[in-house]
């Protein structure tokens, strides 16, 4: 059986470079990183915080008066509630990657009806770890690299309208149990959970810096 794999990794600061990865476009311009195929990146589906799906060419159009720091920013101005300063080092935002070996997510992308519940299953997981769909800045269906996978990036705001990650994700063990409820989730896709306290760590490819992409076409 296949390994269900989730990554979660927090965002703040300048996160250029980190949106140019996700919504595979930059200034209105489409673009690819070098480790996936530019012939597939057409291939890519993206979802705003409303659901509606765009396909690149209309993805890179949105995202050009609305890139991802300025969808998170504007997610925390309409609906942080707090007279208080958000500090320039706060956790703003939180990148979750979804996937499986290429073999599992080459299977569930052969048919329809396959994808299309493994996508909403892992729309429905991020809705139960974060609170609300409100909380879902975009979602992106990449199907440009050599394994199929789902990035989802969310504002950890609380239902009385604090900006704060620690209470979604708070230290190992809030990660560990996320892991064993995605793994359960997953299993009707034939996925399990991998090992706990595993000291096997993904290494992530460098593709947020501007040498690593190169541009597509608008």
């Amino acid at each position: 059986m296949s390994y269900a794999v989730m990554r979660i990794m927090k965002i703040k600061g300048d996160i250029s470079g980190l949106g140019k990865h996700i919504d595979r476009a930059s200034n209105g311009e489409t673009v690819s990183p070098k480790n996936a195929n530019p012939d597939e990146v057409d291939n890519n589906i993206h979802w705003d915080e409303n659901g509606n799906s765009y396909n690149q060419r209309e993805w890179t159009e949105y995202t050009k008066n609305n890139p991802l720091q300025t969808r998170i920013n504007n997610n925390i101005k309409e609906r942080y509630k707090l007279d208080k300063r958000i500090r320039k080092d706060a956790v703003k935002a939180i990148e979750l990657i979804f996937s499986s070996d290429h073999e599992k997510m080459n299977e569930i992308f052969s048919k329809e009806e396959q994808y299309k519940s493994w996508i909403s299953d892992n729309k429905e997981f991020v809705i139960e770890h974060f609170g609300c769909n409100e909380n879902i800045i975009s979602m992106h269906l990449h199907a440009d690299e050599t394994t199929y996978h789902m990035e989802v990036v969310v504002t950890p705001i609380t239902k009385d309208g604090r900006l704060s990650a620690k209470s979604f994700i708070d230290g190992k063990k809030d990660l560990v149990k996320m892991q064993t409820s995605y793994a359960e989730r997953m299993e009707k896709h034939g996925m399990k959970r991998g090992e706990k306290g595993s000291s096997a760590r993904h290494q992530k490819p460098n593709t947020l810096k501007k040498t690593n992409y190169e541009h597509y076409r608008n």
